[in-house]
């Protein structure tokens, strides 16, 4: 806990805040634009989009140029989306460009400022400082639409937005204060020895898994609030408080314990849990969303440092920003993939056989880093304990 590094912490939190609001824009496509649920996943699935298309510019800014730009541009960014959110009224053309500045935005400085941690890590405590650096950006994920409902019903949607736009630009400002370590320069080879890829077996097992466990994350965070609305629950934040309580928690007190017990097999176990939620969903009932919100933040909180760690772990430092970039844009296209798909799927078989479904994709994301440990070996992967 350095004193940049918490300078980091601090700019992600205000970063986590901005977009975090976004986390009930389907409320706000549902009960303000009157679009159900196909339409909601199609303006979900650009922003995607536009994260996905952005990640590799992204990834060799990052990588060539330095970390701290980028943070402040991604930032300016969502500061503008905030802003033009102001004049939504339909769905139309304007929507469509506002999310996929937003997604630019996004993109720009999470990859950034996650690359930053891991730059700031210690030897051997890298799931730790991926973990820290998402727990700032976690806590928002219960304050954000907690409070953005609450502005939303007193003040109405505009004030929402504005919020946002302004906790962006506090992130940009405070991102000027921030000061890199030296970049890391590529190794040299031994003889005989090759470069890890950053497109090698070893990296499509983890962007495989993290497009796969994208399933059960799409149809909890996009398709759930429709799906309380239609079962006459008004207020949807109470998942997001149970999944950010719980994600925080296991950010803070157990990145540590990632590390220890392997990044490999935590990743394996998360997810596989992972793809159980949307079911218990679809069980429990649209009145436990507390209960579920809170089971989803134990996968997520464990999932995504775990699966990112290992990616780092099988590439070299060099490459940090495009490895990093690449996982998250898995991650968004498998969002803004499975928001369309089972949006549509939602409209053919409802909302109890989608989130079945999704669950058994992302079951296929723990299944892809089971196998070929022989062929991790042969590359040359190391993995330490895990």
């Amino acid at each position: 806990m350095t004193r940049q590094f918490s300078l980091l912490l601090l700019t992600t939190s205000f970063f986590g805040f901005a977009w975090s609001t976004y986390l009930i824009l389907p409320k706000f496509f549902a009960t303000e634009l009157g679009l159900d649920a196909e339409a909601i996943g199609r303006v979900v699935a650009v922003q995607g989009l536009a994260a996905v298309c952005v990640t590799p510019i992204v990834g060799r800014l990052v990588d060539r140029y330095g970390r701290k730009p980028w943070i402040v541009v991604g930032n300016l960014l969502l500061a503008c989306s905030g802003i033009g959110f102001q004049f939504i009224e339909h769905l139309g053309p304007l929507l469509y460009s506002i999310q996929i500045l937003w997604g630019m935005g996004m993109v720009f400085t999470f990859n950034s400022a996650g690359t930053l941690a891991a730059d700031f890590a210690p030897a051997g405590r890298l799931a730790e400082a991926i973990g820290l650096f998402g727990a700032a950006n976690l806590g928002m994920n219960a304050i954000a639409p907690l409070a953005g409902e609450y502005l939303a019903d007193s003040l109405g949607w505009t004030s929402v937005f504005a919020v946002s736009a302004l906790a962006a630009a506090g992130s940009a400002l405070i991102g000027l204060s921030l000061e890199e370590p030296e970049m890391h320069e590529p190794p040299p080879l031994s003889l005989g020895q090759k470069p890890r890829p950053v497109l090698g077996w070893a990296m499509l097992e983890v962007y495989g898994a993290t497009f796969a466990m994208t399933a059960a994350f799409a149809a909890l965070f996009t398709l759930q609030q429709p799906f309380a609305l239609e079962h006459g629950v008004r207020h949807v934040s109470t998942f997001f408080v149970g999944f950010a309580l719980v994600a925080l928690s296991v950010r803070i007190f157990g990145g540590r314990l990632i590390d220890r017990v392997g990044v490999r097999r935590a990743a394996i176990v998360s997810i596989a849990f992972y793809a159980l939620v949307p079911g218990l969903l679809a069980v429990l009932g649209a009145h436990r969303l507390f209960f579920v919100g809170a089971l989803m933040g134990l996968a997520h909180g464990v999932a995504y440092p775990a699966v990112t760690a290992l990616g780092l772990q099988r590439t070299d430092p060099s490459s940090r920003g495009m490895v990093l970039s690449i996982v998250h844009g898995s991650f968004n296209g498998g969002n803004a993939t499975f928001a369309y798909l089972l949006g549509a799927l939602v409209e053919q078989v409802g909302f109890h056989k989608a989130f079945w479904v999704a669950g058994a994709i992302s079951f296929v994301g723990a299944l892809l880093l089971c196998g070929r440990p022989l062929a991790r070996r042969a590359l040359g992967v190391s993995e330490g304990v895990s």
